[in-house]
């Protein structure tokens, strides 16, 4: 946009591309908007229908997420950072009535982002195992507060008193009357302190999440159906300091269903747009001839010649 004067500051309407507005003594110039002729291109609906799931991850992690992004740029929110890290991943498709109706599917998104050593998850699904050494072959009824942060503390260097493991569990449900799935959100929280020599760990956090295998921090529930994961904090200086994590999806099935090309063209046909057919060409045809027929098959009985 810009102010002219001179003798063109008497122009009104539009010129080319240009738009002249006449405000107060001062003529204003700006291009005129450019016209989309599709606003449901595939690259425009790719994006579209791959947003609905990852904001409805983010409505309900969002309160055990609160600064989980631990260096955003100062315009960012946590939003934008969930949204930003999350549409790289593989997308999940949801229909817009889907979207309507409450509709999430759990799956491997990234919640955190920070400068902590990541929690490194070997094995998939419910068989997640954790890198947290614990030194120790089982977590039991009579297990502490105490004895756990002495485990982990004395095996792994990274970790200190004071610091917090978080289990974060995102169920898969499915509405049993319009079979729309939806998701429901909890997390469990054990500070490593050494002098709660009282409470029981399984008093205070799932006992899914904190299991062990070969002597590490594990996941236990093997008929889990959604996505899981942990979570390394430290408070210092007044910051909160986080490992960079992603969930661990454990729904194959329905996972599967709301990803590739079918779950994409459900989901764009449900916002009014038609799904590509695969034997329609993609431009119009260019041949010279008016008539329909092909040359030589003419329907009147002419003798055409019977090779191409």
């Amino acid at each position: 946009m810009a102010i002219l004067n001179g003798i063109i500051s008497k122009m009104k309407g539009s010129a080319g591309d240009l738009v002249f507005k006449q405000v107060g003594d001062q003529t204003i110039v700006c291009e005129k908007p450019t016209k989309m002729t599709n606003p449901r291109t595939d690259a425009q609906m790719k994006q579209r229908t791959k947003w609905g799931n990852i904001i409805a991850m983010y409505k309900g992690i969002k309160p055990l997420i609160n600064s989980g992004f631990e260096n955003k740029p100062a315009n960012n929110s946590d939003y934008n950072m969930f949204v930003k890290l999350n549409t790289q991943q593989t997308p999940v498709y949801l229909t817009k009535q889907q979207i309507a109706g409450g509709g999430c599917v759990a799956t491997d998104y990234q919640i955190t982002q920070g400068s902590l050593p990541s929690i490194v998850i070997t094995g998939t699904g419910n068989g997640a195992v954790t890198d947290i050494h614990l030194g120790v072959t089982s977590i039991t009824n009579a297990t502490t507060v105490a004895q756990f942060a002495k485990a982990v503390v004395d095996h792994n260097p990274d970790y200190q008193y004071g610091d917090q493991i978080s289990f974060f569990k995102v169920e898969q449900k499915v509405n049993a009357e319009t079979s729309i799935p939806y998701c429901q959100f909890s997390a469990w929280k054990v500070v490593l302190d050494a002098a709660d020599t009282e409470t029981k760990l399984w008093d205070i956090v799932a006992r899914e999440g904190f299991a062990t295998s070969d002597g590490c921090l594990a996941h236990s529930n093997a008929n889990f159906v959604g996505a899981f994961g942990w979570v390394h904090s430290r408070k210092t200086g007044g910051k909160t300091l986080v490992s960079s994590q992603s969930l661990v999806a454990a729904n194959d099935t329905l996972l599967a269903e709301h990803r590739g090309d079918l779950a994409y063209n459900l989901a764009k046909s449900s916002y009014g747009s038609s799904i590509d057919v695969f034997l329609a060409p993609d431009g119009e045809g260019t041949g010279s001839g008016s008539n329909d027929t092909p040359s030589g098959g003419g329907g009147n009985g002419g003798g055409g010649n019977d090779t191409l």
